[in-house]
Order: C-alpha cells, then sequence, then structure tokens
C-alpha cells in the first residue's frame, strides 16, 4: 500500500476503505475539494488533515503530512509499523541509549555544549534522534489512541 506515486491523502482514505463521496461528506467539505487534496499537487490544510486522521483512523498521516512540508527536514524519519514492530524499535533504541547516558548528562549538566563536548554531542545525536523516533513509531502505532 505504499505506493509513491499515489497521494497520501487518497492511500489514507482508500485503506480506510471509504468512498470519495463518503468521505468528503464526513469531512464536511465538497468532493471536489478532495478530488484536488487528493492530486498530486493537492495540500489540504492542517484542520482538514485533523478530521482526516480522525475518520480514516491514520494518525501517521499528520506525520506523513507534515513530513512533506517545508518543516519536515526538521523532524525524524519515521517508518510506520504494527504495535509490535514498534515496541522492539523503542527497546532497541533505549538499549542503544544506555550506553550514551553518562555522557549526555555530563554534557548537559551545565546548561551548554562548548569546546571538546560539541564532538562527542555530534556523535551521540544520532542516537537520540533513533530513539525519538522509534518512541514516536510507537505512540502512532496506537490506533485507538
Amino acid at each position: 500500500m505504499n505506493n509513491l506515486s499515489e497521494n497520501i491523502y487518497k492511500t489514507a482514505r482508500k485503506k480506510a476503505e471509504l468512498t470519495r463521496e463518503a468521505a468528503a461528506e464526513e469531512l464536511h467539505i465538497g468532493t471536489r475539494t478532495l478530488d484536488g487534496y487528493e492530486s498530486m499537487d493537492g495540500n489540504p490544510p492542517d484542520d482538514v488533515v485533523r478530521r482526516m486522521c480522525i475518520l480514516y483512523n491514520d494518525r501517521f498521516l499528520a506525520y506523513r503530512h507534515i513530513k512533506r512540508s517545508p518543516l519536515g527536514e526538521f523532524i525524524p524519519d519515521l517508518f510506520e509499523s504494527n504495535l509490535q514492530g514498534a515496541t522492539l524499535g523503542v527497546v532497541s533504541s533505549v538499549n542503544g541509549l544506555n550506553s550514551i547516558l553518562a555522557e549526555i548528562v555530563d554534557i548537559c549538566a551545565d546548561g551548554q555544549i562548548n569546546g571538546q563536548e560539541r564532538e562527542v554531542w555530534e556523535k551521540n545525536k544520532p542516537l537520540l534522534l533513533k530513539a525519538i523516533g522509534a518512541l514516536t513509531e510507537l505512540l502512532l502505532a496506537d490506533k485507538e489512541g
């Protein structure tokens, strides 16, 4: 279902097994408006995407929506997973963090990163981003929450 040529909004709607007409009605928008959002260059406003996430029971759609915006470069890459896979990802990330926690505390204890600390910080930053991503993937994998 990860067809890169298909629009993220259309993919989410189809995954929810909703027709365009039924989705438009529930979203309180016109069918033509939804058609526009589901075109390759469609860009629905955040409030509509929020309603889509709820209607389609697809919280990951919010992430995909933000990630494709200019702000997307500031958030880590995530991979959609089921609850079990996301939980294993968190366990793996936490195990990786345990090995660097003392260094992180030493670096950040005085409220700034300076001199030689910068190199250690930059070396450890990927593990921190991986942990953030794994935790976010777990939260988004929970379809009920």
